[in-house]
């Protein structure tokens, strides 16, 4: 029984690097983290959406989950967003790791800025926004888990 529960996990973990997705589990956080200006982030509408350029996405069923980027003010923004048929207890979050020059506010090993939670059917949802850097280790992922199996999700980090 362990040699299968070893070779299964192996399986799992196989799956999900080449498909891009990786699981993980959130660190402890709490949208207030994020929200109302918290650490340099910016709250904007759940309607939001960024350019048709998605620095990462991934699909959970008939749900989708993106990394949105744009522009706000002159500089380029990130942002995660749940959307689709989505189902009340759906989440979604973004991670944020600044470790180089560029890392005013940031936390060790990243905030999580998050989790939203969707609360009707159809809805969409956004976190709030921050602005993005040249720094290759100022780097953002998108998160989510839907109500019906409650698995984390990440996307690869961008």
């Amino acid at each position: 029984m362990r040699l299968f529960r070893s070779t299964l996990a192996t399986a799992t973990a196989l799956c999900a690097v080449t498909t891009g997705v990786v699981l993980a589990q959130p660190a402890q956080a709490a949208a207030s983290d994020c929200e109302g200006g918290a650490r340099g982030f910016r709250d904007h509408p759940d309607n939001a959406e960024g350019d048709t350029d998605k620095p990462a996405d991934f699909s959970l069923g008939s749900v989708r989950i993106t990394l949105e980027k744009g522009v706000y003010v002159d500089q380029q923004i990130a942002f995660g967003k749940i959307s689709g048929r989505t189902r009340p207890g759906d989440n979604v979050w973004m991670d944020w790791r600044a470790n180089g020059w560029d890392n005013s506010n940031a936390v060790s090993p990243w905030l999580q800025c998050g989790p939203f939670t969707v609360r009707s059917a159809g809805q969409s949802l956004t976190t709030p926004f921050r602005r993005t850097s040249t720094d290759p280790q100022y780097q953002f992922r998108v998160c989510g888990s839907l109500a019906s199996d409650g698995v984390v999700r990440c996307s690869d980090w961008w």
